[in-house]
C-alpha cells in the first residue's frame, strides 16, 4: 500500500499545497520542483523546469524525435515519470508552430502527434509554450 502524501492549506495562495512528504517514489530521480517568484508551483511548472539534459531512454528519443519532426521547437522536454515503466510523461515544448494559438489547441497540436502512443499511456504533464 502507496503512503498518502500530506496536504497543507496555504491561506494565501487559497489553494492546496500538496507537500510531497510521503510520497511513493520508485528508483527514479524526482523532477526538480523550481517555483519562479511569485508563482505557484504547479505540475506543468516541474515538468517545464525539468532538467533538459536530453532523453534517456529509447522510448524517449522516440517521442522526442515525434515532437522535433513536428514542431521544430526551441525548447523541448521528454521524461518518463512513471519509473521507467513508460506509462507516464513530462513534456515541454517551446515552438513557433504555437504562436497566435490557443494553449488548448496547442495542447490538441501535441495530442495529434502523439496519439497512438498516448493509447498505451496512463497519463501526461504536458507544458507547451509559444516562441
Amino acid at each position: 500500500m502507496l503512503p498518502r502524501a500530506r496536504h497543507k492549506w496555504l491561506p494565501t495562495s487559497g489553494s492546496l499545497n500538496f507537500a510531497a512528504a510521503n510520497v511513493w517514489r520508485s528508483g527514479a530521480n524526482p523532477l526538480p520542483i523550481i517555483q519562479p517568484p511569485g508563482r505557484r508551483s504547479t505540475f506543468a511548472t516541474e515538468a517545464f523546469n525539468a532538467e533538459q539534459d536530453g532523453p534517456s531512454n529509447n522510448y524517449e528519443k522516440y517521442l522526442s524525435s515525434k515532437l522535433m519532426d513536428a514542431f521544430e521547437p526551441s525548447k523541448l522536454s521528454v521524461r518518463d515519470i512513471s519509473g521507467g515503466c513508460g506509462s507516464m510523461f513530462a513534456i515541454s515544448i517551446v515552438s513557433k508552430a504555437f504562436k497566435g494559438v490557443s494553449m488548448i489547441q496547442q495542447h490538441r497540436m501535441v495530442n495529434e502527434v502523439l496519439a497512438d502512443e498516448m493509447k498505451e499511456w496512463h497519463g501526461v504533464q504536458l507544458n507547451t509554450g509559444a516562441e
